[in-house]
């Protein structure tokens, strides 16, 4: 595949509520292509009903740090301090046949996963608040490795045919 499949996210945090139009500085023809999609942290449609967990739900989280939450359904227009994650995820699968399924295919489950991670970024928030970038950075890199640890676990376990 090496040239034929291309995945960039590209990120800014902005203290505003969704309006800004171009917060990556895009050129227009991007502009022109782009597809905008609010992702809204307290709908718990995307969460299936044997996934759902009580504390990774913003409409329930309250922090005890800061004493935000929990979410009523017109946060976003009434939240403060509010912050917004603009992010643009760009696909290329060069497969002829299979690319735009594909494409459509990795951007639905990139929006699922960005909407549960912010979900539970959320409600994370007493893990990291107040932290230092010195903190915050070794709880990423504690996190990381930890994630690939589970996922080296899990890889050996399918492979293993005894």
């Amino acid at each position: 595949m090496k040239g034929d499949f291309k995945m960039v996210t590209e990120t800014m945090h902005l203290a505003d509520r969704g309006d800004t139009e171009n917060a990556l500085n895009k050129p227009s023809d991007i502009l022109a292509q782009r597809e905008v999609v609010f992702l809204d942290v307290a709908d718990e449609s995307i969460v299936s009903k044997s996934s759902y967990k009580k504390e990774e739900d913003p409409r329930v989280y309250k922090s005890q740090k800061t004493g935000r939450g929990p979410l009523a359904a017109d946060w976003a227009d009434t939240c403060e301090p509010i912050m917004t994650c603009y992010k643009m995820v760009s696909v290329e699968f060069k497969w002829w046949g299979l690319q735009t399924a594909v494409e459509a295919l990795i951007m639905s489950y990139t929006r699922k996963a960005m909407q549960l991670m912010h979900r539970q970024l959320f409600c994370d928030t007493d893990e990291w608040y107040g932290m230092t970038m010195d903190e915050l950075r070794k709880l990423e890199d504690e996190t990381t490795k930890n994630l690939l640890d589970k996922r080296h676990k899990q890889l050996e376990n399918k492979t293993d045919f005894s």
